[in-house]
């Protein structure tokens, strides 16, 4: 969290999907992917299409982000002030960030999300994002502006139709 000079609380998420994917990785699974709160951390030999969701935002549910396997182990965390119940200081629909490093993706992508008030704010918030060493890119939507930056992977459409429905149950996050 500290080089993205946000709360420590803010790395949880990342640093325990992380945790867990070494954990069932050292019991000797070959492949794990844990998803915690928007925070996910991934270990496979195959390829792995992670959908984006953006709540209300009509690219929710319909864009992805596909790792071919040698770009894993990987993590994507993931912050909005639109919905969920997590505090922000933004107006972002949706702040994704990549990195090796679960815990710095996570505090990387609460940084995105709380300078994120008005779409005029994408372009320098990808800039201060990929300023931090061990950020390999990050995705910003705000409104009408989509703003990607660094060596993120490929952009496809999200071919799941209940992508939704995995990100939320029962209208609370889960």
């Amino acid at each position: 969290a500290l080089p993205c000079g946000v709360g420590p609380m803010a790395a949880v998420a990342g640093a325990v999907a992380q945790a867990c994917v070494a954990s069932a990785l050292a019991a000797g699974a070959d492949e794990a992917v844990v998803e915690n709160g928007g925070d996910i951390f991934i270990a496979s030999p195959r390829a792995v299409t992670i959908g984006l969701f953006a709540g209300e935002h009509p690219l929710s549910g319909r864009i992805a982000l596909a790792f071919p396997a040698e770009r894993l182990p990987a993590s994507v965390c993931s912050s909005s002030s639109r919905f969920g119940h997590s505090m922000s200081f933004g107006d972002c629909d949706l702040a994704t960030v990549v990195s090796r490093d679960g815990a710095l993706a996570d505090a990387a992508a609460t940084l995105a999300g709380n300078s994120v008030t008005t779409g005029e704010d994408v372009e320098s918030t990808l800039a201060a994002v990929m300023a931090i060493t061990g950020i390999q890119g990050v995705l910003l939507i705000r409104d009408d502006r989509v703003g990607m930056a660094g060596d993120l992977p490929p952009l496809v459409r999200c071919a799941d139709p209940r992508l939704a429905g995995k990100a939320f149950h029962d209208g609370e996050d889960g």
